[in-house]
C-alpha cells in the first residue's frame, strides 16, 4: 500500500516543470511551490537546496535618519476630500482635511490631536525606551526620548544624533512648524542630549550621506554620554 501512495517519476518531473515556470513568472521571489513528502523524499541528496529568498530588513540605528515620513500637505488636504499623495489612507486624509484649517491657522489643541493620532515617532519605538512629543507653539514641536542605554554605549554620539535627526525630520514633516527640539534622556533622568533643528537647515539636505552628528553640532547640540 505504501508503494502505491508515492507518486510516480512522470509526476515528480510535471511538478517540478511547474515550479520552475513559478520561478520564472515570479522571479524567484514568490517561493518554492509545495511539494509532497514522498516527492521531497526521492529528490537527489547531492543537488544543493534552492537558496531562501532575501529577506526585508529595516534599517537600523546607523541609518535610521536617511528616510523619513512624507511630508504633509496641509493647504492640499484643506482643498480635497480624498488623497492626493497616493500614499496616506482615506479615513487619515479625511481626519486631516477636517483639521488642515484649524493646523494652518496654528491651533495648538489640533496640533496635540495631529499627533496623537498620526503617531509620527512611531517607528522609532524600538530606538528608545519612550518617546513624547508636544507643541509648545505653532511654530516649535518638541519631542523627548529616553535612551536605550545599550545603544548608547554602543554607538554614543551617533545613536544619539541619528534619533535626533530623525525625529526632527518625522514631526516636521507632519506638522508645519518651523522647528523641531529633540531632547534625549538617560533613564536617571539626566540629560544626554539636545539639539534644535530648524526647517530651512534640513532643507535640500543629501540625508543618504550627510553625517548626522556632524549636522546635529551644526544645530548646537549638547552631548553629556
Amino acid at each position: 500500500m505504501a508503494e502505491e501512495n508515492k507518486l510516480s517519476n512522470e509526476q515528480i518531473e510535471f511538478m517540478k516543470k511547474l515550479k520552475a515556470i513559478g520561478s520564472d513568472l515570479w522571479g524567484g521571489g514568490a517561493g518554492d511551490i509545495w511539494q509532497p513528502k514522498e516527492a521531497q523524499e526521492e529528490a537527489p541528496q547531492d543537488k544543493p537546496a534552492a537558496a531562501p529568498a532575501p529577506q526585508k530588513k529595516k534599517g537600523g540605528i546607523d541609518s535610521i535618519w536617511k528616510t523619513a515620513d512624507e511630508t504633509v500637505d496641509w493647504t492640499d488636504a484643506l482643498a480635497h476630500t480624498t488623497p492626493t499623495d497616493g500614499l496616506t489612507g482615506q479615513k487619515l486624509w479625511k481626519f486631516y482635511h477636517e483639521n488642515a484649517e484649524k493646523v494652518l491657522a496654528g491651533d495648538l489643541d489640533t496640533y496635540a490631536e495631529v499627533l496623537r493620532t498620526a503617531n509620527p515617532l512611531g517607528e522609532l519605538t524600538h530606538y528608545a525606551q519612550g518617546i513624547t512629543m508636544r507643541a509648545p507653539s505653532a511654530d516649535r514641536l518638541e519631542s523627548t526620548f529616553v535612551c536605550r542605554e545599550e545603544l548608547l554605549r554602543e554607538k554614543g554620539e551617533q545613536y544619539l544624533s541619528a534619533m535626533g535627526l530623525r525625529i526632527a525630520r518625522d514631526l516636521l514633516a507632519c506638522l508645519p512648524a518651523c522647528e523641531a527640539a529633540v531632547t534625549g534622556e538617560h533613564e536617571d533622568g539626566r540629560i544626554a542630549f539636545q539639539a534644535t533643528y530648524t526647517r530651512d537647515r534640513l532643507r535640500h539636505r543629501n540625508f543618504a550621506f550627510l553625517d548626522p552628528v556632524e549636522l546635529a553640532k551644526e544645530c548646537g547640540a549638547r552631548f553629556d554620554i
